[in-house]
């Protein structure tokens, strides 16, 4: 869940050329009586847009892309709403099933885990760089065991290796390192994932030699 918190007078610089934004405070499972909604409405007592209007630009937005709840409630805010009614607008627009923190969190898995092979590490941030969460992001990647991510490393490092060919051993050896290393894998992973397509190539260069 969200929470807003006061930006006070001092944090005018804080805000961008193009936009006045308040601060937006996530605090992952932290316990409140608020049900999650934000907080610190004194800090904007008057709307400066309509909230039908604001609403609407929201459901344009989920349209073309999925949005977690705490950039449903940043996109309201930079809108010129008020803390209550950027919570009323995500109530409604949760109804409607625009928004689910859950689903994103799944969809975002499928994209990044299933389809582009990135570990369970690297797709946890990116969860975490939506404002998804903890225990919903605990929840979605629990069934990804280290031996599933060990086979999809295996596979990964195969697939990669038949593309590289002509390289000897060695080469391979770091180039493939490399390739999983970007993806999040950590070192033992890589290891174990790469020994059976490294076995049976040869640690000299492959020759350049040519024949007629």
């Amino acid at each position: 869940m969200v929470s807003f918190r006061d930006p006070g007078p001092d944090n005018d610089n804080e805000n961008t050329e193009s936009e006045k934004l308040a601060p937006v405070t996530y605090l992952p499972g932290a316990g409140r009586g608020d049900g999650g909604h934000a907080t610190g409405q004194d800090a904007f007592d008057e709307a400066v847009a309509d909230p039908d209007d604001v609403e609407s630009l929201l459901v344009r937005k989920l349209a073309r892309r999925s949005l977690s709840e705490s950039e449903v409630l940043e996109f309201a805010l930079q809108e010129g709403m008020t803390a209550a009614q950027a919570n009323s607008i995500l109530d409604h627009l949760r109804e409607l099933g625009y928004v689910d923190d859950r689903a994103l969190a799944e969809q975002l898995k499928h994209s990044l885990s299933e389809r582009k092979g990135q570990s369970k590490a690297i797709v946890a941030r990116a969860m975490s760089g939506r404002s998804i969460d903890r225990d919903i992001i605990n929840e979605v990647l629990e069934d990804i065991e280290q031996e599933d991510e060990l086979g999809v490393a295996t596979e990964l490092a195969r697939k990669r290796a038949s593309q590289m060919s002509g390289l000897d051993k060695q080469t391979l050896e770091r180039r493939l390192t490399g390739f999983l290393a970007r993806r999040g894998y950590p070192g033992h992973i890589v290891r174990e994932a790469i020994a059976p397509v490294l076995t049976g190539r040869s640690s000299k260069p492959a020759s350049t030699v040519r024949f007629r």
